[in-house]
């Protein structure tokens, strides 16, 4: 066990610390990834207490199988794809597809000096996507994850990535001319 866990221990040695049923660990890998987790699931569902309960319900089963963590592979990806996972299976039981757009949200990621229109049409496109470029899109622009990362939450080659990428511009264009 090491002496002192803090902010500065690497997601490795708190995956580590987590699988032996480090209780610090656990709250520092919380609180590193809960609000970032929160947003993009948010992105995806458009409903902040659904988001808060997937991202709780993500962190309770991690602690239930800690155990099982590999520590030598990416924990941030292996959040980002359960998430992922998480959301997909609960749109698939969701019989409701009525989406509401919270602006003040998307404001964030939009440029704040374009017109509300813009910024509509740019949301209604993204959200237009079909769910594996809107995926790779919401990694990469919203979340500022590289390429390489994107690959491996997503379990694809970076090659994939980029066609997704490359697909998703294609797309928004079109939409928003």
């Amino acid at each position: 066990m090491l002496s002192k866990i803090t902010n500065t221990n690497s997601d490795r040695e708190l995956v580590l610390e987590l699988k032996v049923g480090n209780k610090a660990a656990f709250k520092l890998l919380f609180k590193k990834y809960y609000r970032r987790l929160i947003d993009f699931c948010f992105y995806r569902t458009r409903d902040l207490e659904l988001s808060k309960d997937l991202v709780q319900e993500l962190f309770t089963k991690i602690w239930s199988i800690r155990n099982k963590i590999n520590p030598e592979k990416s924990f941030q990806a292996y959040l980002y794809k359960s998430l992922t996972n998480q959301i997909i299976n609960h749109l698939k039981l969701s019989s409701s597809k009525n989406v509401s757009l919270d602006l003040s949200h998307f404001a964030k990621y939009a440029n704040e000096e374009e017109p509300i229109e813009n910024r509509i049409d740019i949301e209604n496109a993204i959200e237009s996507l079909p769910n594996k470029l809107k995926t790779v899109f919401l990694l990469s622009r919203i979340e500022g994850f590289k390429y390489s990362e994107i690959a491996e939450i997503c379990e694809l080659s970076i090659k994939a990535v980029e066609k997704r990428m490359s697909k998703a511009f294609v797309l928004l264009r079109n939409s928003i001319k």
